[in-house]
């Protein structure tokens, strides 16, 4: 108890005496900065802390300095620095959100100007301690909230930071681990570099393994900050995504949905569950991560696509957008999820076609009827079309499921001109000699469907989407095909056996929107889906213009249209930008009405037509198409809550249509016949279509065209080769004859050298010779002496001395 009697005696002041509250703060917060012994620093931390909540100002403003720097000298030590960082994270919370002067900006951004700072808590995560690390992790969140931005810079600076964070992951204590979730949300909110970081701490492993010990889905809260994490690491960032693939995480995302029933069945079961407020929203974050790794026209979204469909990923999302009792907000985002994963993949588009799934059950007040009989599994493509034009009797769907199906039938299209041509195929009721007409429900094919939503104007009136969803996608089902064009112009109505007439399909369209538009109380809605499919199908479609104007009241219709005032001005410019894009491909041979005959009837209206185009490109619902189909939460809401529509009158797909060509239409309009390109003579046949032995003669030319480009490509080739190869002989000899003249200078030296040294061998010779000369001198010399010197001796011999041979003895 030394440190709070140390703490009394700094407040109590001299001899007992009171001292205000500013007094007391300034001896504490110079305690802060002068003290020597760790006891006197604690027991003014904890000073400060008690009168933190009271007198926040005053101890920010007077020790906040010395806060910091004891932090730094001593957060080795638990109880000064849990004391700190509690007392720190009060000055920098905020009060009044929103209000720049606000006391918590002011001591987070003093906080966040040194990087050291941040560090400095950083390093102390590594402190086991419950309440140390808690405080710890409540002041990185408490900046993080103030200012994201300031403390993602000074997280990086840290080098060991971001693993630190990311290992909080692994304690098995919930509060710390949730703490450092919703932390770790934060800082990696729209920063690539923290995600990428965060990312290869193996943070998804971790944050799996959490899913999984919180049972998956039907876990609570942390399951669904777990999921919002790999959300933050995911998206728009293409490292991750393939780092998520290589690691076989992509492939648990199938077993976090669950799927119920045998997945080796015919067909997808119903299934009807439970579903709580957090299983849903656990839910629809992970249909979401299906979508955010497969976003359309990604660059990863090819592979991942492939990926998740070889992981059985569509069999529980098929479940649970088309044949579950799944809330709206879980069964629309299901359906999106699998418009995503097919969207421009003709192999996951052709899988998905094979699905096939049950018909949902009768409901009566949300319970299945169990009167009603059980209805044929049908292919999953016609459920998807059912729920968009609501053709399930007894089951209601909101707006949002429904365009997210229509959107999922045209991402099964998308870039699959072989899948229009079998849909286009469809377009014919079965007949009533089929064998499954004895049902009450009878099987309709995919297109049956949809002309039977779009015949049948009349009965949709009270729901106007239903004739809306069919015409966009049947535009879907012709857009660009000219094939399928065809297909679907060959379809008549009416039986000639019974005296009926035949009328074409695009006749009998065309006369439900001229019905449409005689009902004044119709909602626009439906005239603006039979001009937007009308608008698709007569595009650079010679042959339907010609079709389209063999009925003489189409043009004269259209113009009603275009001068009525009462009409809604989206109604009005739909109907001019038909009749340009008539105008405009009206070059068919056997069209009944010349381009000619067109432009009377329209040039005296022509600033009329341009001006509505105008209008047209710059009105709201133009600009403001969702994409995808996708109608907002708040839009739902609003149209449940008041009973009216939501905002979606365009498809995104027809206004991308209708900016690229609103130019070339519009300056269409202004020309005369006379200036557009004439085929020539000669190139088609009389029913406008190319003979045959022409289109021969083509096909030969090209091919014999195709044989020299790839003659003369061979010889190119060739001839690059022949030219890299000369290039490095050249290279190869330049290399030779710079070691040649190096070699024969090195040759000139030696042969310099040589000579000197044969130079000096000479003279050497000659010395030597002389040497030998006066050696054998010598010799002589000595020889000679030696013959005087016995010859000394034998007369000294003689004379009678004693002669030694010792020369010693001599001396």
């Amino acid at each position: 108890m030394d440190f709070l009697t140390r703490g009394y005696i700094a407040i109590r002041g001299d001899k007992g005496q009171p001292q205000s509250v500013d007094e007391t703060i300034e001896k504490l917060a110079d305690c802060l900065e002068t003290a020597t012994l760790l006891e006197d620093r604690r027991a003014a931390v904890l000073s400060l802390k008690g009168l933190i909540r009271d007198y926040p100002e005053n101890v920010g403003a007077q020790a906040f300095p010395g806060l910091i720097k004891v932090l730094h000298s001593d957060y080795k030590d638990g109880d000064i620095t849990k004391s700190i960082l509690e007392t720190l994270t009060v000055l920098c919370s905020i009060g009044i959100e929103k209000v720049t002067e606000d006391r918590g900006y002011k001591y987070t951004d003093m906080f966040l100007e040194e990087p050291s700072n941040v560090s400095i808590v950083l390093d102390v995560l590594e402190e086991f301690d419950f309440y140390v690390r808690y405080s710890a992790i409540k002041l990185l969140s408490t900046l993080s909230y103030n200012r994201n931005a300031g403390i993602q810079q000074c997280v990086l600076t840290s080098p060991m930071g971001i693993t630190r964070l990311a290992d909080l992951l692994n304690d098995k204590r919930d509060i710390i681990r949730n703490e450092s979730l919703l932390l770790l949300i934060s800082l990696t909110r729209d920063n690539a570099e923290i995600q990428k970081l965060v990312t290869f701490q193996a943070t998804f492993e971790k944050l799996l393994a959490v899913i999984e010990d919180e049972e998956g889905i039907s876990g609570g809260i942390i399951v669904q900050d777990s999921l919002a994490l790999m959300h933050n690491l995911l998206r728009y960032n293409v490292s991750n995504q393939i780092y998520f693939r290589e690691t076989s995480c992509m492939q648990q995302i199938p077993g976090l949905l669950g799927y119920v029933g045998d997945s080796e069945a015919d067909h997808v079961p119903y299934s009807y569950e439970d579903w709580p407020p957090q299983k849903v929203a656990n839910t629809v974050l992970v249909l979401e991560l299906c979508r955010i790794l497969t976003e359309p026209e990604g660059v990863n979204t090819t592979v991942n696509q492939n990926v998740m469909v070889q992981s059985s990923i569509l069999l529980p999302i098929v479940q649970l957008g088309i044949c579950s009792n799944a809330p709206a907000i879980v069964r629309t985002a299901a359906i999106y999820a699998i418009a995503y994963v097919v969207f421009n993949n003709t192999a996951t588009q052709e899988l998905f076609a094979k699905t096939v799934v049950s018909t949902p059950p009768r409901l009566i007040e949300g319970e299945i009827d169990p009167a009603a009989p059980p209805g044929l599994p049908r292919p999953a493509m016609v459920s998807l079309i059912a729920i968009a034009v609501a053709a399930d009797p007894g089951v209601e769907y909101s707006y949002t499921s429904r365009a997210a199906a229509a959107f999922a039938v045209s991402a099964c299209l998308e870039g699959n001109e072989e899948a229009q041509l079998v849909l286009a195929s469809m377009l014919k009721m079965p007949p009533d000699d089929n064998i499954n007409s004895n049902y009450d429900d009878k099987p309709f094919s995919a297109g049956s469907l949809l002309l039977e939503a779009i015949q049948n104007w009349e009965t949709s009136a009270s729901d106007p989407y239903k004739v809306w969803f069919a015409c966009t996608i049947l535009s879907h089902v012709i857009m660009g095909n000219e094939q399928a064009k065809k297909t679907a112009g060959s379809i008549v109505f009416g039986d000639e056996a019974h005296g009926e007439e035949p009328v074409p399909l695009l006749h009998h369209i065309m006369a439900q929107l001229l019905m449409a538009a005689k009902n004044p109380s119709i909602n626009c809605r439906i005239p603006i889906g039979y001009l937007c499919l009308l608008c698709t199908w007569l595009y650079n479609s010679p042959e339907s213009v010609s079709l389209f104007l063999s009925e003489s009241t189409h043009i004269q219709f259209l113009i009603q249209e275009i001068q009525s005032s009462a009409n809604d001005p989206l109604v009005q410019g739909l109907a001019a930008f038909l009749l340009g894009i008539t105008y405009e491909h009206n070059n068919d041979p056997n069209t009944p009405l010349t381009r000619e005959k067109l432009q009377t009837i329209l040039s005296s209206r022509l600033d009329t037509f341009t001006s509505l185009l105008s209008r047209l490109r710059d009105n709201p619902a133009v600009k403001n198409a969702p994409q995808y189909l996708e109608i907002s939460s708040q839009d739902e809401s609003i149209s449940l809550s008041t009973g009216s529509l939501p905002s979606l009158l365009l498809d995104s797909a027809f206004v991308e249509f209708f900016k690229d060509t609103y130019e070339q239409t519009t300056r269409a309009l202004k020309k005369k016949p006379s200036s557009f390109k004439k085929s020539p003579a000669g190139e088609t046949s009389p029913d406008g279509s190319k003979s045959d032995q022409q289109l021969e003669s083509y096909k030969d030319t090209i091919s014999q065209q195709a044989a020299e480009i790839t003659q003369l490509k061979q010889q190119v080739s060739e001839l690059e080769s022949s030219k890299t190869t000369i290039q490095q002989l050249q290279q190869q000899i330049a290399t030779l004859e710079e070691r040649l003249n190096a070699m024969q200078t090195e040759e000139s030296a030696l042969r310099n050298k040589v000579s000197e040294l044969e130079k000096g061998k000479a003279s050497m010779q000659e010395s030597m010779t002389n040497m030998e000369k006066e050696q054998e001198d010598l010799l002589v010399c000595m020889g000679e002496q030696d013959m005087d010197i016995k010859k000394y001796r034998k007369r000294l011999r003689d004379k009678g001395e004693v002669v030694t041979d010792s020369e010693d003895e001599e001396e």
